[in-house]
């Protein structure tokens, strides 16, 4: 049998399955409300933000993270209840996803966006870097390269890397605040030729909702260049009042057939502890390309299947609600910046989460880049290493980032990232995450303002 996507096999040959994970799927009349202003105490739950960055700053305080994006509100009501009647089930063997997993991956990208996914053509991930990895190393060999336009997130670098081939960076212009292509090193790239380019929509850290002009201007570069579109569009469900999400594959079968696109309900409803993700392409060569490539996920996580299942059935309110309270956020921090820490610059983001804080004030304040020299200088002398990404010993480096968010933990007991974990572009930036209550927020910025102030 020809190897078919995760939908075609489950519809076409067990469609008269009647599982108990799809009827949880189907359940009504759960109560969805969720107090975002509440928030949600994380703190002695194993999690990264919170528990592990204090394991790994030993003898330090922290009083709030806000570096891994994540978010610190209780989960949609839906899904607490159907894990919970999943988890009645006393038995974990080998078990079918929900049946009508891919019709609600279809429903809800059709009810939100306009978009037409070809249902035959889904194929789930353990997350979208491991869907963007399978993507590369089907339509690219080791030592190519792969575009990037930065500053974009930093994980891109890594799966980049494990797939043996190197970043290409064309980096973006500030205008009035907001980030823009540069076009013309964009094009010189490509036509240089590089065939893989991963787009980032909306924007991680820089917040840019692309508009169709801009995706169409990228995507005729591509497409003249023979250049395949991998179009990371996990925080497309975050959109700030007053913007707009458009999907890359929406803007025409030209640019449709020339790519992929890589989505999550584990962002938009902070499910990625379950390690479930999708991806697809009009195109079905590339899609058994990729399969034909060793890419085979039919049974992932169950319990991350029911939970994403559960929420694209019944998540629009929280969604709209989520990011109504999140608009609310990035207004309240750009007016207590403007008028309590001049030092930090701030243009509200126009989707996710992520504020990307102008803090090059801040860096030559502390003379980041001189005290970071000094430091590396000072290692490299004494032979101070430390364990890199990939497990290796190296040389304790700093950066002027890196300086700058230990000064944050040490003077403001708060976690944010340094801004050149991003690429080019990030020098004198912080990536701070939004989606924690108003009172978590005030606690952060009152605690820099205090470090900032005793300067």
């Amino acid at each position: 049998m020809k190897t078919v996507g995760a939908g075609a096999v489950i519809g076409g040959t067990m469609g008269s399955v009647s599982l108990s994970a799809a009827a949880m799927g189907q359940m009504g009349g759960m109560s969805d409300t969720v107090n975002f202003d509440a928030g949600y105490d994380r703190v002695g739950t194993n999690s990264i933000k919170f528990d592990y960055i204090k394991m790994i700053n030993p003898g330090k305080t922290l009083d709030v993270g806000m570096g891994i994006a994540d978010m610190d509100f209780r989960a949609l009501p839906a899904v607490t209840e159907a894990l919970k009647k999943r988890l009645e089930i006393e038995n974990w063997g080998y078990e079918l996803p929900p049946m009508d997993y891919q019709d609600n991956i279809v429903a809800w990208n059709k009810r939100r966006y306009g978009v037409d996914i070809p249902k035959a053509n889904i194929l789930n991930s353990l997350g979208v870097l491991d869907g963007v990895l399978s993507i590369l190393l089907a339509f690219g060999k080791k030592g190519d390269h792969v575009l990037l336009t930065t500053p974009t997130y930093s994980s891109f670098f890594h799966t980049i890397h494990d797939a043996r081939m190197h970043s290409a960076e064309s980096e973006m212009k500030q205008v009035n605040g907001r980030y823009q292509v540069d076009y013309d090193d964009f094009e010189k790239q490509i036509a240089g030729g590089i065939k893989l380019f991963i787009l980032c929509n909306p924007q991680n850290p820089t917040g840019n909702c692309w508009t169709a002009d801009e995706l169409r201007k990228m995507g005729d570069i591509c497409n003249k260049h023979g250049c395949l579109v991998i179009a990371d569009e996990i925080h497309c469900d975050f959109v700030m009042d007053g913007h707009k999400y458009t999907p890359y594959a929406s803007l025409g079968q030209a640019y449709a057939q020339n790519s992929f696109t890589l989505k999550s309900a584990s962002k938009s409803f902070n499910l990625a502890g379950h390690r479930t993700a999708y991806f697809y392409s009009d195109n079905r060569s590339y899609i058994d390309r990729v399969l034909d490539n060793g890419h085979q996920r039919l049974l992932l996580n169950i319990m991350g299947m029911i939970a994403s299942n559960v929420a694209l059935q019944h998540g629009d309110d929280y969604i709209d609600e989520q990011n109504a309270y999140l608009t609310e956020n990035t207004r309240y921090v750009a007016k207590f910046c403007d008028d309590r820490i001049p030092l930090i610059k701030y243009h509200p983001q126009e989707g996710t989460y992520l504020a990307w804080l102008d803090c090059t004030g801040l860096y030559d304040k502390l003379d980041a880049h001189k005290k970071a020299k000094e430091l590396t200088d000072y290692n490299t002398k004494n032979n101070v290493t430390e364990m890199d990404f990939f497990n290796g010993e190296v040389i304790k480096n700093y950066t002027a980032g890196r300086y700058v968010k230990e000064w944050v933990m040490d003077n403001a007991r708060v976690d944010i990232n340094a801004g050149q974990d991003y690429g080019k572009g990030g020098d004198g930036f912080m990536r701070m995450n939004l989606a924690t209550n108003r009172a978590m927020i005030t606690k952060a910025l009152t605690n820099i303002e205090a470090a900032i102030n005793a300067l």
